[in-house]
Formats: C-alpha cells, sequence, structure tokens
C-alpha cells in the first residue's frame, strides 16, 4: 500500500513540474518552478533589459516635460519570440521605439509545448511599464 501512495505522488509531482515548464522563460528565470513566479520574474528580466536598451536620447525631443510612461503588452511565441506587441504612449516615436528595444531581447526560452492542444501560452500576456523623466531646464543668457 505505500508503494502504491509513493508512486501516486510521484506522478502528482511531475506533473505539475511538467505544467510549469510549459511557458517561456530566460536563463535568469529557468530555476523558477512555480509558473507564478517564473512570469514574475520573466517580466521583471525583460523590464530590466529595456531600461538598459530603451534610447532616451532619440526620443526625448518627442517626449513631454516630466515623467513619461509607455504601456507595452505583449506575448511570447512558442519559438520564443516577442510578438502581438500593443504599446500606449505620449508620441508614435515613443511607441517604435518601445517596440524596437521589446523586439531587441534575446535571452528567451521557448515554452517546451508537448502538443498544440496542451500550449496555452497564445494567450498569455506579459505588461510591461516603461518609464522616464525629462528635465527642461531654463539657461539665462
Amino acid at each position: 500500500m505505500k508503494k502504491y501512495i509513493y508512486i501516486t505522488f510521484v506522478v502528482i509531482l511531475s506533473g505539475f513540474y511538467s505544467y510549469s515548464q510549459n511557458k517561456p522563460t530566460t536563463l535568469k528565470c529557468k530555476s523558477k518552478t512555480i509558473e507564478r513566479v517564473r512570469k514574475h520574474c520573466v517580466c521583471k528580466d525583460i523590464e530590466q533589459y529595456v531600461k538598459k536598451n530603451y534610447d532616451i536620447l532619440s526620443v526625448s525631443s518627442f517626449a513631454k516635460s516630466g515623467i513619461n510612461r509607455i504601456y507595452t503588452r505583449f506575448n511570447i511565441s512558442s519559438n520564443g519570440k516577442i510578438e502581438n506587441i500593443e504599446v500606449k504612449g505620449f508620441s508614435p516615436e515613443m511607441e517604435k521605439e518601445a517596440i524596437k528595444t521589446l523586439l531587441s531581447f534575446p535571452d528567451i526560452i521557448p515554452a517546451n509545448t508537448i502538443s498544440e492542444a496542451s500550449s496555452t501560452n497564445v494567450n498569455d500576456f506579459y505588461t510591461i511599464m516603461i518609464q522616464f523623466e525629462i528635465k527642461n531646464t531654463i539657461t539665462n543668457l
């Protein structure tokens, strides 16, 4: 009887593990086994990349004075590419730079999809806000 219970327990755990491995991830987040924690880690990883690589200087002439926010929403395809990017920002130039930066993210490990029926990452959206501040200085000549 104990062997039967033990085998059932192992089967249940392996089911949870395989389900949690069925989502895209990054190298930093690969060791996370809980799906919600992994998704949060992936968002933070992409967010840090965007902070480093978003070219604020190229869009500063289109930005307003003060805090600027660009809201992005996207999903990750089964081959590990960011796609279906939706962007809302103050100007189209800032939105284009956000899309360009997101598309250049290199470190996504694709989901391990067992079959098309079990692939649930199609409707799994990720949301990231890009925020920066423009300070106008007045010079007296």
